[in-house]
């Protein structure tokens, strides 16, 4: 005689934990109940989602975070469980800094946080999504395979008039529109851009899709295919533009909230113009400029000195800082500084970190010293700059 099957749910997650490496986590309504990991984690990044991960009510689905992160959801009545997070590749160095950043964790421990988030097991999507079917037939008798999980799309009704297909009037003011678009991106002034939404004209959008929220969809894609390559054209780095372009469209997807993708479509379109913008004010459309302004982005929490900048550009030192000066007028410790800084006077006007952790994000050996960094270009110390944005 068979014996009765009793599902020990706790068990199935440890189990499932050491053979993925993923963390696993057990909600009782919306309560932590159960953690797993293969090692203690410092901060726990999904406390950066889980409202956006509760928000997801099927049975099973997943999401996918700005940093192309992804998560796997189960529920099943009061029960949610969490898997993640993971990802297609390992986390740069500079991925990690900024998600410490983003969790408060104290720079004395950011190599115990580092060591943490390493250890979870970079795995693809489908694999994940293996693991959460397994768990759904489960937890709620349903057999479902990868090849059931696309984009789901709500039921709103179509708001287009298909039957009366775009005038020649409605593509001349799409086409004005789009033209007038890239010229602002092409400008790098957020100002414009903003003054100019406001005034912008309604036009009859193409036949992407019947589906109302598949077709805004679609648009915000093309859009930022559009202005991701304009921003490329102005000597945006080209990988930096593409990642960017990803994690845009992955939220995109993520979302079914009509207003969300609207006010994502302006802010794929206000990134890539200030992005533009800022190279305009750094590097003049110089391409050594453009390469030495890149890598300090991506090294943004790490102390760069000029050494580190001409290994990067196989070049000398000296030849480097000779090279810069005459295509930039400026020494290149200063624009370092200046870029650092640029980046500072952001997270100032955020207001969500402190100067001591912002210090600190930016590879700055103590607040003092970054005070006296800040106040030499600015002229103000960073709590007056602060105060005067507040």
């Amino acid at each position: 005689m068979m014996k009765a099957f009793t599902l020990d749910i706790e068990y199935l997650c440890q189990k499932m934990t050491d053979m993925s490496g993923l963390p696993i986590r057990i909600y009782r309504k919306k309560e932590l109940s159960h953690l797993f990991s293969v090692v203690p984690l410092v901060a726990d990044p999904i406390s950066l989602y889980l409202n956006d991960l509760f928000r997801h009510t099927e049975n099973v689905s997943y999401f996918i975070t700005p940093e192309s992160d992804y998560y796997g959801i189960i529920n099943s009545e009061e029960l949610t469980i969490i898997i993640g997070p993971s990802r297609q590749v390992s986390h740069s160095n500079q991925e990690l800094k900024n998600l410490a950043f983003e969790l408060n964790v104290p720079g004395k421990d950011f190599d115990a946080f580092a060591l943490s988030i390493r250890a979870i097991a970079p795995i693809p999507l489908d694999s994940m999504i293996q693991m959460m079917c397994s768990l759904n037939h489960v937890l709620n008798g349903e057999k479902l395979s990868v090849s059931d999980f696309q984009i789901t799309e709500t039921g709103v009704t179509e708001k287009f008039d298909y039957d009366n297909p775009a005038s020649a009037s409605d593509a001349y003011r799409s086409y004005n529109v789009e033209k007038r678009l890239g010229d602002i991106v092409r400008s790098g002034d957020t100002l414009l851009l903003e003054n100019w939404i406001k005034e912008v004209p309604t036009v009859r959008s193409g036949t992407l899709s019947r589906n109302y929220i598949r077709q805004n969809k679609n648009t915000l894609i093309i859009t930022t295919a559009l202005v991701s390559r304009i921003a490329i054209s102005c000597g945006m780095n080209v990988n930096e533009a593409f990642r960017l372009s990803d994690s845009l469209i992955q939220r995109c997807e993520n979302s079914n909230d009509i207003d969300e993708i609207n006010k994502l479509m302006y802010e794929t379109v206000y990134t890539y113009t200030r992005e533009v913008g800022k190279l305009k004010k750094f590097t003049d459309n110089t391409r050594l400029i453009n390469d030495v302004y890149y890598y300090i982005i991506q090294h943004i929490s790490e102390p760069v000195t000029t050494q580190d900048l001409a290994d990067s550009l196989y070049m000398s030192r000296s030849y480097l800082s000779s090279l810069f000066k005459k295509s930039y007028g400026k020494n290149l410790i200063d624009f370092i500084h200046e870029v650092k800084v640029d980046r500072a006077k952001e997270l100032l006007r955020e207001k969500s970190k402190s100067i001591t952790q912002i210090a600190d994000y930016l590879g700055y050996s103590s607040s003092s010293h970054f005070n006296r960094i800040f106040k030499l270009y600015e002229g103000i110390t960073p709590s007056h700059y602060r105060n005067m944005v507040g």
